[in-house]
């Protein structure tokens, strides 16, 4: 049977005795039905991960014993960053989880001309906590140790001005060369994804402008959050550890 894993952002020692935070908690007790005795893993995004036993349950809290320490590295040689257009909100969630799955070190949302989605800054930093969450769970769920990390959505034209030293290449079903011809290994890649119905042709222009390297994703038209699954998967079979 597989042990569950947790992240829980603590420091942890070896024999040390701690306490499971509220979400852990409810999620080992309350949904898992853990019992004392019962080995967990717990991960706290400073890479590897530490075996634990629960020791004591009560009404509103647990506590488990550090047992050892797995010096484990599950990352990718590839640090690849998601620029994602916002779309719909299951969508977003589904793409947010495949890409921590598919090893993505950072998210950028970024607003373009057709996202359907519009955040209120009233609700931005609720969105960004939901997003958070997601990552979080993609990472327990896919063994990773470390947490991407996710920036807050800025516009398309304001991430273009942004200095980088990465590769940067979008998925455009209007492109000709492939991916497998770009030359030789990077070792930091941006991916762009545009929104449901795709850059319009100002943004098309402006990633040109941009010397983005437009790469096609075959002749059939993909939905944005399987292009996010496509492109991730075709970045770390070339350059990563597929």
């Amino acid at each position: 049977m597989r042990i569950p894993r947790f992240y829980q952002a603590d420091q942890f020692h070896l024999e040390q005795s701690i306490e499971l935070s509220a979400d852990n908690f409810r999620h080992a007790i309350q949904v898992m039905r853990l019992k004392v005795g019962s080995l967990l893993i717990l991960f706290n995004g400073e890479a590897g991960e530490y075996h634990a036993t629960l020791v004591e349950v009560g009404r509103r809290s647990a506590s488990v014993q550090i047992t050892s320490f797995d010096a484990v590295d599950r990352e990718s040689p590839l640090k690849t960053k998601l620029v994602l257009a916002l779309i719909k909100p299951d969508k977003m969630d589904f793409a947010v989880q495949k890409a921590v799955e598919m090893g993505v070190n950072v998210i950028q949302p970024v607003i373009t001309e057709r996202s359907v989605i519009q955040i209120k800054a009233s609700r931005l930093e609720k969105k960004i906590k939901h997003w958070e969450k997601v990552i979080i769970s993609a990472c327990e769920q896919s063994g990773r140790t470390c947490i991407p990390t996710l920036l807050a959505p800025i516009s398309l034209p304001d991430y273009l001005q942004q200095p980088t030293n990465a590769m940067r290449v979008a998925m455009s079903p209007t492109a000709k060369q492939p991916l497998s011809e770009l030359g030789q290994s990077e070792t930091a890649i941006d991916l762009l994804i545009g929104p449901e119905g795709g850059y319009t042709d100002a943004e098309e222009t402006l990633l040109n402008e941009n010397k983005i390297t437009l790469i096609p994703f075959g002749p059939r038209i993909l939905r944005a959050e399987t292009a996010v699954v496509a492109g991730l998967t075709a970045l770390q079979t070339l350059w990563g550890d597929c």
